[in-house]
């Protein structure tokens, strides 16, 4: 096993450049004490070189947690850009394009979204809340832009009140047979 002498360096903005700890394992350590590199692996990643190459071991997890967090990067850079190029252009999303659905939005209501989906998009970076949490927040409001786009509702909301009176609640008695 090998160590190296420094650890995770961090970027200007705080956070670390990359992500495995400073254990460095042979393919040769792995075949011959393949219980105490996975125990080490449990912890925190670490890194198997063979040849030239090397290779990362670390939970699943941990993995599916990363490859969640990229992919929900990837949606968060991508509903700011739309936002910015766009509605702040006051232009329309075109049709078929994945965020079409903000056209329903006014300026405040998505300055409410970004902010939101950003709040959301942050605690559940600091493992606070899921990444589930983070398409749940995006679908609500995927959901109320349907809302505000269907034409039924819009109906509906526009009909005056046909009130109804109820009725007084009758009483029945039963029998023995009920």
């Amino acid at each position: 096993m090998l160590r190296r002498a420094c650890g995770p360096k961090e970027s200007d903005y705080g956070y670390p450049t990359y992500i495995y700890g400073d254990e460095i394992f042979t393919a040769t350590d792995l075949n011959r004490r393949a219980g105490q590199v996975l125990d080490e692996a449990k912890n925190r990643p670490v890194t198997i070189t063979r040849n030239d190459e090397a290779f990362a071991l670390l939970p699943r997890k941990d993995a599916c947690r990363m490859v969640e967090a990229v992919s929900s990067a990837r949606r968060m850079v991508d509903l700011v850009t739309v936002v910015s190029t766009y509605n702040r252009a006051g232009a329309e999303v075109p049709v078929g394009q994945t965020f079409e659905w903000l056209d329903a939005f006014d300026m405040d209501e998505l300055r409410g979204l970004v902010s939101e989906g950003y709040g959301v998009f942050h605690r559940a970076a600091d493992a606070e809340l899921s990444w589930t949490d983070f398409d749940a927040a995006l679908h609500e409001w995927q959901e109320s832009a349907s809302a505000l786009r269907s034409h039924a509702l819009a109906t509906a909301f526009a009909t005056p009140f046909d009130e109804v009176s109820l009725t007084e609640p009758v009483t029945v008695e039963c029998g023995d047979d009920v």
